[in-house]
């Protein structure tokens, strides 16, 4: 599960890096590369926030109970 976590958080980089170089390219073809990158951006960033929460939801990962306040 953390390797699948990884590769998509890897592929929104990708995906993001190629909507760069869209808009660099300007022009037509650039914007329509710029847009269906950062559409695939968004649906893999929402993917990946709904898995998570499923994840938690069947108990396939779980809090680590993590306290900032100091204890005496």
């Amino acid at each position: 599960m953390d390797y699948f976590v990884i590769a998509i958080i890897v592929l929104i980089f990708f995906f993001l890096g190629a909507a760069v170089i869209g808009l660099l390219k300007g022009g037509r073809e650039g914007s329509d590369k710029m847009f269906k990158a950062l559409r695939m951006r968004i649906i893999l960033s929402v993917f990946l926030f709904v898995f998570l929460l499923f994840s938690n939801y069947i108990g396939w990962i779980e809090p680590n109970n993590f306290n900032l306040l100091p204890t005496q």
